[in-house]
């Protein structure tokens, strides 16, 4: 092989490289931008997993705080009567009839 043929064979391994190495920094320009966009999203997604997680803790302790309430307030009823059978036919009895015949039936000691 002659020196020119080396020197020209050597011409087109340097071309080739400097191709290749061209190349790969434009495709690690573009990774290194979408890295960055994925950087951006994760973050977006961080901040709206922390909102999220927040707002659950509110909603978390109003159900609690409203449970309680409930739960309070039930305890109120525990101490209301009742009626026993016969109370409760009587009322019955009152509410079939029409409004006159309630009014009309009511003795003196009702009123």
């Amino acid at each position: 092989m002659t020196t020119i043929e080396s020197s020209k064979l050597l011409l087109m391994r340097v071309q080739k490289a400097v191709g290749l190495i061209h190349r790969l920094r434009d495709e690690n320009k573009e990774l290194q931008a979408r890295f960055e966009l994925v950087e951006n999203h994760n973050n977006e997604l961080q901040e709206l997993l922390d909102k999220v997680s927040t707002d659950q803790a509110a909603i978390d302790e109003a159900i609690t705080s409203a449970l309680s309430e409930l739960e309070s307030s039930l305890g109120d009823f525990e101490d209301f009567g009742t009626l026993d059978a016969e109370e409760l036919s009587e009322a019955e009895d009152f509410s079939a009839m029409g409004d006159d015949e309630n009014f009309e039936s009511l003795e003196i000691e009702d009123i």
